[in-house]
This record gives C-alpha cells, structure tokens and sequence, in this order.
C-alpha cells in the first residue's frame, strides 16, 4: 500500500505542474501513469480510495486559492470535486480484464462524461480539466471547434493509458492495435490542427483595447474610494486618446455600485469615452425594483448609453443561494441577497457596427453560453471579470485556460478585461495577441493597457452548430462496451 500511495502522490504532482503557473504542460500525457500502474489489480474499494486521494490532491494543487474566499467552501469544492476522479477509478477497474485496445478506447470517455458532468451539474464547474493543460499546443487543440475541450482530454488519458498497459505487460498483439489507434489520433489531431491555421481565411480586423487597473479587493467596494477606483481606471483610459481604438473594455464592476446611485460618477465615465473617442463597455450593477443584475453597459463615442447585457449565469453562493427553501439557514451567518439572472444573449456593437457578445465573470468559461453567443451573431467575444478575489495566485491563469478553449471552439477571437489580471486579447486559436503586463513581463496586479486587432469572424464551427456530440459519442461508446458480450475479441 506505500508504494500505491507514493505512486498516486507522484501522479497528482505530476498533474499540477502540468497546470499553471509552472504550467510544463507536456507531463499531462504520462501524469496519470503512476497511478495506473499503482492500482494494478486491487479491490473496488482500494480503486475508489486512492482515486478519489488523486483527485483530492490534484484539486488542491490547482484549485486551493479558492480559500482566498472560503475556506469551507473550498474544501467542500475540492471534496465533491475528488469523487469524479474517485469514479474513474472505479470505471478502470471495471475493464481492468479488458483488452488494452478496448481500455484505450473506452477509458478515455469515461474521462470525458465524467468531465462533462462536472462541468454541467450543479451549474457546472469546468476549470482544470485535463484538455485545458494543452491550451499552449497550438496544433493539437484545434480539434476542440470539433470535440470542444474534452477531446483534447480524451486523447490525453488515452496516451496516459496505452502507456500503463504497455508497462504492465499487456498481451503484446493488443498493445500493438493500440498503439496504431493512438499514433493515428495524433497525426490526424494535429494535421487537422496545422491545415486549420494554414488554411484560415484572412479575416478583416479591428483594433481594440482594454484597461485592468489593479484595485484591491479588500478595498474595491468601499464607497469612499469610489471616486478615486473611477478615476485610476478612466486615467490608464486616457493614455489611449491617439489610438482610437473600435472598443475599450473595462472589468467587471469597473463602476463598483449601483449605476442609478451614482449618477456624477457614471458623468466621469462617459466624459472618459467622449474624451478618447471610443465606445466604452464598463460593469456595473443594476437595480430594477429590487431586482439586481451584474450589468455591462456600452457607452458609445459620444457618451451616450449604446447598451445593455445582464449576466444569465449566476454563481452559486456568490450571487445567489441555491435551493434556498432548504439552504436558508446560511443566511443567518452569512447574509446573502440573490441576483436575478439575465435572460437575453444581447449583441452588442462597435463603433464600426462589429457585433460582440459579453461574458462577465466566469461565464467565459461556460460552454453553452459562448455558443448561444456566437448563433446570436457575436464576431467576437468580450470576458469582463474580477480574479482578485483569489489573490496573485495561479487562479486568473486557470481562468484564462478555460477562456482560450472557448476561442477555439467557436473560432471567435476574446477581449479579457480583469481587474488584476490576466488582461489582453487572444485569436481564434487560441494565441495570446497582447496582453497588461509590467516591465518584467508580469501578467497579474499591475495597472495598465493593451491594444491589440483581432480577426472578425462570422463563421459557424461544428462544435458550435452541434455542440457535445463528441462527449455524447462517448456516452454511448461506454454504454456499448458495459452491455457487450464478454469476450476478449478487441
């Protein structure tokens, strides 16, 4: 049992330095080796204790700036979290007498349904999935506007398992249709991912800008520094006078207040966007008789309200209590007022009329909103988000993986404005074009701009026209080898 347990240790090591900040993203593809071999042949119950040991290590590696905001909190996220990973073991050992041909082919989507679901149920949480590691193989991820992220996942656990089944002496004529399988994968994964960069069209552009200026948390909503958080971020607007920029974004709650209660400081914002003569989209919180939205408003050129999105995706215990009938009692400690979701996928436009859809928060990181978005008419995406809540961790890092998965998928450049990073603008697949950084190239808690053109697209991918057919593929590509005939015959 040592050797298990030091094994399973150096997996979920292994898994967390593939993921921000140190990000050696390339040890994804034999970080779950250790852990393959380390259950060889053990009882449903040790494959369900040291799984779920794996998964409670590798989230708190990767996720455990989440106590920035509750400790509680984050160790229940990272507990529920475990039992996907706890569940995955069980699936191995299920086809543990299965050929590796089939191990390869089925364990990989019980990785993919078990992702999904996690990134679905319960209003969904789909950071640091295992595809979202790769967001710097620029030819491999391509296939996501195909498969979404979770084929980038799928092929990962597949070369993680073909690589344990080889080790563990598997019969030498299966091993051999697997390797075959898996090396075919790869080379048509990145053909596909070469010819689509190769081949893309040469999509107009526009040039746009965005301002992050580094307000601190703990001080952020203090109303007497109102004026001066509006006048820190209207003065980095300023520097951008003689670029004349299509957009300027501004983070969420750039205007940390309810619009209607501050009306000389949304007066100082559209003199900021009359001054530079730029469209400025800015955050800000709406009141409605008594219902609250988490609002992006457009100013246009002229300073004149151009518009208005309310966020359909409300986070849970940040934003709302859910189940409240049940869960009431929290607020006896932990006073807590429900926002009212958003209902419209509005389009917005650009001074030149371009069209952009905006994802305020994590919703960048939400699937089915960025294709709503995208149908809609979006030629871009604009994320307004506030990671300050998490420190200078690896938090905005995780965040803007997840993001870049979104690009690829829906071939739709991204506008990311954060209030302490990361900040910048990435293309369609995926490339980082600019982003805020200081003189040595650090990326979170420092004020300041970019400008960067990106590429306009109008066009529709299949992952955006069919969605998770992949991941429901798999669904099925389970189901058949669960009701088929026991026989070794793969």
């Amino acid at each position: 049992m040592p050797r298990t347990i030091s094994l399973t240790v150096a997996s979920a090591f292994l898994l967390i330095i593939a993921f921000p900040q140190i990000e050696w993203w390339p040890l994804a593809w034999v970080a779950l080796v250790p852990f393959l071999i380390a259950i060889e042949g053990k009882s449903y119950k040790v494959f369900f204790v040291v799984s779920y040991l794996l998964g409670f290590l590798f989230f708190s590696g990767t996720l455990g700036w989440f106590v920035y905001v509750t400790y509680p909190g984050a160790f229940v996220l990272i507990a529920y979290l475990s039992l996907y990973v706890a569940v995955f073991g069980l699936a191995i050992r299920f086809f543990k007498n299965s050929s590796i041909f089939l191990r390869v082919l089925v364990l990989p989507c019980c990785w993919v349904v078990l992702e999904y679901i996690r990134s679905h149920a319960l209003s969904g949480f789909g950071w640091a999935l295992l595809g979202s590691s790769q967001c710097k193989n620029t030819l491999l991820i391509q296939i996501a506007d195909v498969t979404g992220v979770y084929g980038v996942s799928f092929l990962v656990v597949m070369v993680n398992v073909l690589i344990a089944g080889t080790i563990n002496n598997t019969s030498k004529a299966s091993i051999i249709r697997a390797q075959v399988l898996v090396f075919a994968l790869l080379f048509a994964s990145f053909v596909y991912g070469f010819f689509s960069i190769w081949k893309a069209p040469s999509w107009p552009k526009t040039l746009v800008a965005v301002v992050q200026p580094n307000i601190p948390q703990e001080v952020k909503w203090e109303q007497s520094l109102q004026p001066s958080i509006v006048g820190q971020t209207a003065e980095i607007t300023m520097g951008l006078k003689d670029v004349h920029p299509d957009l300027i974004v501004w983070p969420e709650t750039s205007l940390p207040g309810i619009i209607t209660e501050v009306p000389y400081l949304l007066g100082a914002i559209k003199l900021t966007a009359v001054k530079v003569h730029a469209p400025l989209l800015m955050g800000a919180i709406t009141d409605e008789q008594g219902n609250y939205f988490n609002s992006a408003y457009l100013i246009n050129e002229n300073g004149k309200m151009a518009g208005r999105y309310d966020k359909i995706h409300l986070v849970p215990f940040g934003e709302f209590l859910p189940l409240r009938p049940i869960l009431g009692w929290i607020n006896r400690f932990v006073p807590l007022e429900d926002f009212t979701a958003g209902t419209n996928y509005t389009i917005l436009r650009t001074a030149a009329g371009h069209r952009f859809g905006v994802l305020i928060c994590f919703e960048d990181t939400v699937s089915y909103l960025r294709r709503q978005f995208t149908k809609a008419g979006a030629q871009f995406f604009v994320n307004m988000t506030n990671d300050a809540w998490f420190k200078d961790t690896k938090a905005p890092f995780i965040h803007l993986q997840a993001a870049i998965f979104g690009c690829i998928e829906n071939k739709r450049s991204l506008i990311r404005a954060a209030n302490t990073g990361f900040s910048g603008m990435i293309d369609p697949f995926g490339r980082i074009l600019a982003s805020v950084s200081d003189e040595k190239h650090k990326n979170t808690f420092v004020p300041g701009r970019a400008v960067a053109e990106i590429p306009l697209v109008s066009t529709i991918t299949f992952y955006t026209k069919y969605g998770d057919v992949f991941t429901l593929g798999c669904f099925f590509a389970i189901l058949w080898a669960v009701l088929r005939p026991k026989k070794e015959n793969l």
